[in-house]
């Protein structure tokens, strides 16, 4: 398991964003924010300023990869922003979330067809 610098400079890499930049966003130097990530006494609104920036769920900091894990029913908490297949995730995730959308509008529309049905015999009595 990597640590939560080596996590945050791998994020800053693809983003091309620079550590400096970081630190000067949470307001510490370099060096304190060297200190606080080394020493794991970061503070919790300061890493939730740090994801914020890094556009990037709080909770991925403290992911670690999990067996047996079924990402059509669990397909939110599949953040794992430090694996191996780094490359592919964002397709992966695509393509989650646009079935999860068909199925959303699937239920939205039998939902509504329902309000419907409900409406005309309200209507008719």
């Amino acid at each position: 398991m990597k640590n939560l610098k080596d996590k945050i400079l791998k994020v800053l890499t693809k983003k091309n964003y620079s550590y400096s930049e970081l630190a000067a966003h949470v307001f510490l130097t370099e060096a304190e924010l060297d200190l606080v990530l080394e020493n794991n006494t970061i503070e919790i609104r300061t890493l939730e300023n740090i994801s914020k920036e890094l556009r990037i769920p709080l909770y991925s900091f403290f992911r670690k990869k999990i067996e047996n894990f079924e990402i059509e029913k669990e397909s939110y908490y599949n953040v794992n922003i430090w694996g191996e297949d780094d490359e592919n995730k964002p397709n992966l995730d695509l393509m989650v979330l646009h079935k999860e959308n068909k199925e959303l509008r699937e239920e939205i529309f039998n939902k509504n067809l329902l309000i419907s049905e409900l409406e005309a015999k309200i209507k008719k009595k």
